[in-house]
């Protein structure tokens, strides 16, 4: 093909001045031969002069072409970034308004406690002293029935008239007097603790007032906390549908993209020397607690979410090079937005391209601790640490979020020094993604499930 276009490139220049112009599906195919014979400070005929000039009117073509295509992409993720914040403003709300209910209903809770054990304590009182009264009541019927029994009129006359004699008589008159002392001690003592019943029982008929009205306090806010849960997934649900598109447009085109070119080209004979690693190596040492490919509470979710510590290591799952990397966020919430030059909300993120048993791969790496992201052009080994842990960007809390790309059987070398800046590696975003899945037999470029690597 080469040949042909310079054989033709001759025989147009002996025909007469014309004007040469080259097909874009030339430069873009042969970009390789172009960059060599343009950049490589040899001398060059009338014919290569006018290639030269050709490819590289076709390269300011295509860098206006991408400047507009990331303007458009940059008014587009400013649109749908102004809703994400809106969004995410509602869920942290309603979030707040269920953790100051909860907040309620656990203190209510322990309140309950409190007045329950008060009102069993009092219920146990009240139960004591009425067994209490209930003695003495039955001694005093006792002593009565005993004395009737026995007695045909009133039971001190009956007594005395019973009486043998004279001292008898005595004896028996100071024992009713004694009888009638000790029943007359008796009922006072049952008329007290009566009254103590009683306003036992007035306090607790209160306390199971109260008890009752915190009850039904309980109930409703736990009823209001449903609402509000049912209101958080209806936001949340579109929060992340909104999510998805954001990062759909903010990441297809990496904007340093010549930057990265010039520096893997600037590596590429030792990105040549790159052995394929042998099995995967763990990214992080800690479970999965979000996995792929949707969200538990709905919405897409096209990687795998590490959750742990702060600080925690982030290492290269195989040998590889860094192909992109992005740092400056600082600790992020839900919503937020940075991630620099990368995936939109990400916040601090590495892009590993690795060889692993043969076959290449990218790794991408998000929500970094700030400062902890290795340079682009870094070549690392499988295990080597590549950052750690952060929660940058879009992100509640410390956790590292990764996805994984089957790329095919290339070379780091040629992938990596040849990337266009597609930050999805032609795997796609949000649903459509969902097309290209490498478990359903899409093939490569697709996207790989990381629990089926680290489960």
């Amino acid at each position: 093909m080469k040949k042909f276009f310079k054989t033709l490139l001759v025989i147009l220049l002996l025909v007469g001045n014309i004007n040469i112009v080259f097909a874009e599906d030339d430069y873009a195919t042969n970009s390789q031969y172009y960059e060599d014979l343009c950049t490589g400070g040899n001398e060059l005929t009338d014919e290569q002069k006018a290639a030269c000039e050709g490819y590289r009117a076709y390269l300011a073509q295509q860098t206006s072409s991408m400047q507009e295509q990331l303007a458009q992409i940059e008014a587009q993720r400013e649109e749908i970034a102004a809703n994400i914040q809106e969004y995410a403003q509602k869920i942290r709300d309603y979030d707040a308004q269920i953790e100051t209910l909860n907040g309620q209903i656990a203190s209510l809770n322990n309140e309950i406690l409190v007045v329950q054990a008060q009102i069993d304590e009092k219920q146990a009182e009240i139960d004591a002293k009425q067994a209490e009264i209930d003695s003495l009541k039955g001694k005093i019927e006792d002593r009565m029935v005993a004395s009737q029994s026995s007695m045909r009129l009133n039971k001190y006359i009956d007594l005395l008239m019973g009486a043998q004699n004279l001292q008898d008589l005595l004896r028996r008159a100071n024992g009713i007097k004694t009888i009638s002392e000790y029943d007359q001690n008796t009922m006072d003592e049952i008329k007290l603790l009566i009254e103590e019943l009683n306003a036992i029982q007035a306090q607790l008929e209160s306390d199971k007032a109260e008890l009752e009205v915190m009850k039904q306090d309980v109930v409703a806010k736990q009823q209001q906390v449903v609402y509000l849960r049912e209101e958080a997934r209806i936001v949340r649900e579109e929060y992340l549908k909104q999510e998805a598109a954001l990062e759909e447009q903010g990441n297809k085109i990496a904007t340093d993209i010549s930057t990265i070119n010039e520096t893997m080209k600037a590596i590429s004979a030792e990105l040549g020397n790159v052995v394929s690693s042998n099995g995967w190596t763990r990214p992080v040492n800690c479970g999965i607690y979000e996995g792929t490919w949707h969200y538990s509470s709905g919405g897409v979710h096209l990687g795998a979410d590490f959750s742990t510590a702060m600080g925690t290591p982030i290492y290269a799952v195989g040998n590889g090079v860094v192909l992109k990397s992005s740092d400056g966020c600082p600790a992020g919430y839900l919503g937020n937005t940075c991630g620099g030059s990368g995936s939109t909300g990400g916040g601090n993120q590495v892009y590993l391209l690795t060889s692993i048993n043969g076959s290449l791969y990218a790794v991408k790496y998000l929500h970094m601790l700030a400062g902890t992201p290795i340079a682009q052009g870094t070549i690392v080994s499988a295990g080597d640490k590549i950052g750690e842990v952060g929660t940058s960007g879009n992100s509640s809390g410390p956790h590292c979020h990764i996805e994984v790309f089957y790329l095919g059987t290339g070379s780091i070398q040629d992938y990596a020094t040849n990337w266009n800046g597609d930050l999805s590696f032609g795997a796609g975003w949000s649903s459509a993604a969902l097309n290209r899945l490498c478990e359903n037999g899409a093939g490569a470029p697709c996207r790989i499930r990381p629990e089926s690597l680290w489960g």
